[in-house]
């Protein structure tokens, strides 16, 4: 809980009290159109933001962790996921793994690694014919890394 708030408002964020969140429009102070809101809010802090403003639907309550999106809050910081990632957890599972997905790649069976060898030949002489040398580079270094199947036609 924040210090610098208000009493109450610490009671909201503790999950005491639960929190209404209005939907609403305002009134655009530079071209005096209303504008409906793309968010929800309480009364109060609609009332110190818009000088001409009204409650388009009906309150959401929220109370607990839902209260909505903190962009300050962290879970870990960069230092923990170090820690976390070098050291040992109580476990049997071993070291926590970051990416454990990339450790071992996924295997492609023949069939579609004859599609994305055709389809990269085909890509590698459009990017050929449009001079786009970089792509057509990049194309022909996947193409030698992609098996190629044996008994298939190249094209």
């Amino acid at each position: 809980m924040d210090p610098a708030m208000p009493f109450h408002a610490n009671l909201q964020y503790a999950g005491v009290m639960p929190l209404e969140l209005y939907p609403f429009r305002f009134r655009d102070p530079v071209t005096g159109k209303w504008v409906r809101a793309r968010y929800k809010a309480t009364l109060e802090s609609i009332r110190n933001r818009h000088a001409e403003w009204e409650v388009v639907g009906p309150a959401e309550q929220r109370t607990g962790a839902g209260i909505g999106f903190n962009p300050w809050y962290k879970l870990m910081t960069h230092a923990e996921i170090r820690a976390a990632t070098q050291a040992e957890p109580a476990t049997d599972r071993g070291p926590l793994e970051m990416h454990p997905h990339l450790a071992v790649p996924p295997a492609i069976d023949s069939l579609e690694a004859f599609l994305v060898r055709r389809f990269l030949r085909r890509y590698i002489a459009y990017c050929a014919r449009r001079r786009r040398f970089a792509q057509m580079n990049g194309a022909a270094r996947l193409f030698a890394e992609i098996p190629a199947v044996p008994g298939a036609p190249l094209a």
